[in-house]
């Protein structure tokens, strides 16, 4: 009769470890993984951060003076733009890593490497002349006298700089 009681303590232990036939520490990696898995999620597809509204005390906008109004349209521009390049810009980033690839293998086509160069060229003019038109149509929102001021601003203006340098952006 000991010996029934010792293999009921034994399954009890066992049923105490393990639940649904899986050990608990594997059922905790589990459970961690999962919980890392939802953070990476959340945060992944969580998007761009709105950005502020303008602040006419810093940056260009207090540099050039501009009005509110302005500065609301200028950042209705850049934001247009940034959404209607957002395919452009992704094909360019996979274009980019095709070449970086191919460039890589020796036993790679020379001719499939120029091919993959011309079509990055081609997107890469696409998506400049698109920021250049969008520079131009911000410039239009401007008076003569703040164009005169975005001459004598050093070129290297930096993260509040002017069109596709990053308008508003930190």
């Amino acid at each position: 009769m000991e010996t029934e009681g010792i293999e009921t303590k034994a399954e009890q232990i066992t049923i105490r470890y393990c639940i649904a036939g899986i050990p608990v520490t594997r059922l905790l990696r589990i459970i961690a993984l999962v919980i890392l898995f939802a953070a990476l999620c959340v945060v992944v597809f969580a998007g761009e951060p709105e950005p502020p509204d303008c602040d006419l005390q810093s940056g260009l906008p207090a540099t050039l003076s501009l009005s509110q109004k302005q500065c609301e349209k200028i950042r209705q521009l850049t934001d247009r733009f940034r959404k209607d390049t957002a395919g452009t810009r992704a094909k360019i980033m996979e274009k980019r890593l095709e070449l970086r690839r191919l460039s890589e293998d020796p036993k790679a086509d020379p001719y499939a490497i120029n091919k993959a160069e011309q079509e990055l060229n081609a997107l890469e003019k696409e998506l400049f002349r698109r920021a250049y038109r969008t520079e131009v149509d911000q410039r239009r929102l401007l008076t003569p006298e703040q164009i005169n001021k975005i001459k004598d601003i050093p070129s290297g203006y930096g993260s509040q700089g002017y069109g596709r340098r990053g308008y508003g952006r930190q």
